[in-house]
C-alpha cells in the first residue's frame, strides 16, 4: 500500500507546482484585462519560462539529474512556448477544425518537445512522454474548441488562461510521474530492503 500512496504523493505535489506555475503564466499571459490587446515579448516568453523554473527546475535537481540536462529542460521550455504562441495566433479567427487544430498541435509540440528532453534515457521513458503528450494534446484541443465556442465573447479569451493552469498542472504531474521509476529514487531502496532480507536455508552442518 505504502508503494502506491508514495507515488501518488508526489505526482499531486508535482501537480501543485504545475497549478502555481499555471497561474504564474496566467497573470501575466492574460494581462490584456490590464494593457487591453498589447502583446509584448515578456507575455510571450514568459509561460515557459516560468514552467522551466517553477517545475521542471526542481523536479530535475530532486532527480539528480546534471546541470547539462537541466540546462538543456529549462532551454526547451522557454524556446517551445513561443512557437507554440506564435502558431495560434496565427491562426484565423473563424469557425472550422483550423482553430481546434492549431491550438492541439501547439500542445502536442510543447508536451512533444518537454517530454522528450526531460524524460529521454530514463526507465520506461518512451512510455512516459506518450502518456505526457497524449494528455497536453488533449487539453490543447479542448482550449482550441473552447475559444470556437466562444466566438468574439470575452469570456473566451479568459478561458485560454484556465486551460493553461490545466495543461501545465496535467503535464507536470505527468513528467514527475515519468521519473518515478530512476534507479535513484525507486529501485535502489527496493533491491537494498530484499537484499537486508534474510533467507531461509538448511542449517549448517557444522
Amino acid at each position: 500500500m505504502n508503494c502506491v500512496r508514495q507515488p501518488a504523493n508526489w505526482v499531486v505535489r508535482w501537480g501543485l507546482l504545475g497549478l502555481v506555475s499555471g497561474v504564474l503564466s496566467c497573470v501575466v499571459s492574460q494581462s490584456h484585462l490590464l494593457v487591453h490587446d498589447q502583446k509584448t515579448l515578456d507575455h510571450i516568453v514568459w509561460p515557459g519560462l516560468v514552467f522551466a523554473l517553477v517545475v521542471l527546475l526542481p523536479l530535475s535537481r530532486w532527480a539528480g539529474d546534471g546541470w547539462l540536462r537541466a540546462a538543456a529542460s529549462l532551454i526547451a521550455s522557454s524556446a517551445v512556448y513561443p512557437i507554440c504562441w506564435w502558431i495560434t495566433a496565427s491562426t484565423p479567427r473563424q469557425p472550422g477544425a483550423c482553430m481546434v487544430g492549431a491550438y492541439g498541435f501547439s500542445g502536442f509540440l510543447g508536451a512533444l518537445v518537454l517530454g522528450s528532453v526531460f524524460l529521454f534515457g530514463r526507465p520506461g521513458w518512451v512510455r512516459a512522454a506518450c502518456k505526457t503528450v497524449l494528455f497536453g494534446t488533449v487539453i490543447g484541443g479542448l482550449m482550441g474548441a473552447a475559444l470556437l465556442a466562444a466566438g468574439s465573447d470575452h469570456s473566451g479569451r479568459a478561458g485560454l488562461g484556465v486551460f493553461m493552469i490545466v495543461w501545465q498542472t496535467v503535464v507536470a504531474a505527468s513528467l514527475g510521474r515519468g521519473i518515478l521509476a530512476t534507479p535513484n529514487h525507486v529501485a535502489e531502496p527496493n533491491r537494498s530492503t530484499a537484499n537486508s532480507e534474510p533467507t531461509e536455508g538448511p542449517p549448517s552442518a557444522s
